[in-house]
């Protein structure tokens, strides 16, 4: 959590002192000393952060808190010497003074960072806190959410110090200096958040106070939607005290979909872009970006169906099941499939295989639901590595694979915006957001073949009077034309178009409050009409690939005076991965 910059900024800032000269000779000297000794301190503080960080991952919090007890001995001399009577009388001096002050800011915040978010930590075991025999400890949960408190309370201290500091009076070497804690603030900030907001929500989410009722949707990410694939496969998990299991099970065909009206009332402009199918088809209910939107569809489909109380829903995909079985490893499904799941055959055997080896639907949808099933026990039953668990939820969470969407309003709040909240930003004021989503018109699975990239640029940092933005997306359906012939019929029955064409809806959103100038397909300016959407305005177009075709499209949109941040694109999680390169010039990058 603590990055070795902020035990370099106060060294820096200190060893200015040194040239400074202004305070008299003896105070100099004096000053010189008591820097020296807090640079010192600092020197040695620097290669202990890795030891913490890799004890913690370790599960080790024994060996976590000696060497954040040596740490902290440092950090606390680091802040002492720069807080004496001297220094602070020091202060008044003109030139010299507001400097002195910038410097025993710096000092402090790193020390009550160290006590206040490091130390609390290391009284924590994280292999207590992974799933095991089925639940994870609650209180353990508790006690985490309690510390994490504790940090995210001190950070906003110190963004508040920081803040207070007259800048204009700071030598240049200084200035430099705080602007590396800036820096380093605004590294940690879109970490500790996330981390803060989930670990206030996974306590009751696991069942703390009382039952909690969750649905689980696994996208088949070779039919691709909005937010994944087609729900090919939903559970129902129950969590009472941590303790989670597998109540239920369904699969799209259980719900009576083609009726005629939608399953619940829809948003107007949803139903203008995607059209009412996507609540008169479960199979349709991701097409939106937008997964609280595929929420409220999926919870009206359970409710008519099933009756039973939904508190959230949840979205994971078979790459995220992937990262997971890099975590838990090799996992064995229960007969009469006997199928060995692993990190490197999931993706392959999910999505592609089960239809040559299983020609049967009724059979696919069995064995898609024992797959599920088998890696979530495996989850809660194995005694999994903490590291690269973390990774794996990571990965998956950042790539839009692995979703929640609470009923409690507070919740939804906290995840508003986030990709684990499944939902693009209100506002572009952090990050100015470009949205790349297609949709398989196919009727098959043929979105296993697809590789898609995109390439986004922004000028709001040039020129924020009239930005302009672009979004060019390369599709290729990479199926080779020689396969064609020999693919089994549930992969491409060619029912609407020829075998191993790909036909595919593209969906190109704009930032906020942005306007549509012109759409281009393979260099060539074509007809297309902004839509608004979530307060954006969004191309709709259809590509029609044939095996081995590559096809670009360009779409430029123009925008109003305002606040921009950094660029950012949201996408429809492939089952290939997607490249993005942004080019914003004079843009600062968002921190991830």
């Amino acid at each position: 959590m603590l990055k070795s910059p902020w035990f370099w900024v106060p060294i820096s800032l200190l060893v200015v002192l040194i040239v400074i000269g202004v305070v008299g000779a003896l105070t100099a000297k004096r000053l010189y000393d008591q820097a020296m000794i807090a640079r010192n301190d600092l020197e040695q503080a620097i290669p202990l952060v890795d030891q913490v960080q890799q004890s913690m991952l370790a599960g080790d919090p024994a060996g976590a808190k000696k060497t954040i007890a040596k740490i902290s001995a440092l950090t606390d001399d680091a802040a002492k010497k720069t807080s004496t009577g001297l220094w602070r009388n020091s202060e008044w001096v003109p030139v010299a003074g507001p400097n002195l002050k910038a410097v025993r800011i710096t000092a402090d915040s790193v020390n009550g960072l160290v006590h206040d978010a490091l130390l609390p930590l290391t009284g924590l075991d994280l292999k207590a806190l992974l799933p095991k025999d089925g639940g994870i400890d609650v209180a353990n949960l508790k006690t985490l959410a309690d510390d994490i408190d504790t940090a995210n309370t001190r950070m906003e201290l110190v963004q508040k110090n920081v803040k207070s500091i007259d800048r204009s009076a700071l030598v240049p070497q200084v200035a430099a200096g705080l602007a590396k804690l800036d820096d380093a603030i605004a590294k940690i900030e879109p970490v500790l958040t996330p981390v803060h907001n989930a670990l206030t929500i996974l306590p009751n989410a696991l069942g703390a106070d009382g039952p909690q009722h969750y649905l689980l949707i696994f996208q088949n990410n070779a039919e691709s939607r909005g937010t994944g694939g087609n729900p090919a496969a939903i559970a129902m998990l129950t969590a009472v005290n941590g303790k989670i299991s597998m109540t239920q099970q369904a699969n799209s065909t259980d719900f009576a979909n083609g009726r005629p009206e939608p399953v619940m009332a829809l948003d107007p402009e949803t139903e203008a872009l995607y059209g009412d199918k996507i609540g008169r088809y479960i199979q349709d209910s991701t097409l939106s970006p937008d997964f609280s939107e595929t929420a409220q569809i999926v919870r009206a489909w359970w409710s008519e169906t099933y009756g039973t109380p939904v508190d959230a829903v949840a979205s994971i995909d078979p790459v995220a099941l992937g990262y997971l079985l890099h975590a838990i490893g090799p996992v064995t499904m229960p007969a009469p499939f006997d199928e060995t799941l692993n990190a490197n055959n999931a993706v392959a055997l999910l999505l592609n295989g089960v239809y040559a080896k299983y020609p049967d639907p009724h059979v696919q949808d069995e064995f898609f639901a024992d797959a599920a099933k088998s890696v979530f026990d495996a989850l809660l039953t194995t005694h999994a590595d903490p590291k690269a668990l973390l990774t794996a939820l990571t990965q998956a969470s950042n790539e839009g694979r692995l979703m929640y969407s609470p009923s409690d309003e507070a919740q939804a709040k906290m995840l508003a915006g986030t990709p684990v909240g499944g939902n693009m930003p209100a506002d572009n004021a952090k990050t100015t957001d470009l949205g790349v989503y297609i949709d398989d018109l196919t009727a098959s699975k043929l979105d296993y073949y697809m590789q898609m990239s995109i390439a986004a640029s922004g000028t709001q940092c040039q020129k924020p009077d009239a930005p302009t933005f672009s979004s060019t997306v390369t599709l290729q359906n990479t199926l080779d034309p020689a396969a064609v012939p020999g693919l089994p019929v549930y992969v491409d029955p060619g029912l609407f178009f020829p075998k191993g064409h790909a036909s595919t809806d593209v969906y190109l959103y704009g930032p906020v409050g942005s306007t549509l100038t012109g759409v281009t397909v393979d260099g060539q300016p074509v007809a297309a009409s902004g839509l608004p959407h979530l307060g954006r305005t969004v191309a709709k177009l259809n590509v029609l690939m044939a095996p081995g075709q590559t096809t670009t499209i360009v779409a430029s949109f123009s925008a109003p005076s305002g606040a921009y941040g950094p660029l950012e694109v949201r996408h429809t999680p492939m089952v290939k991965a997607t490249p993005v390169t942004i080019d914003a010039p004079g843009c600062t990058p968002a921190k991830k």
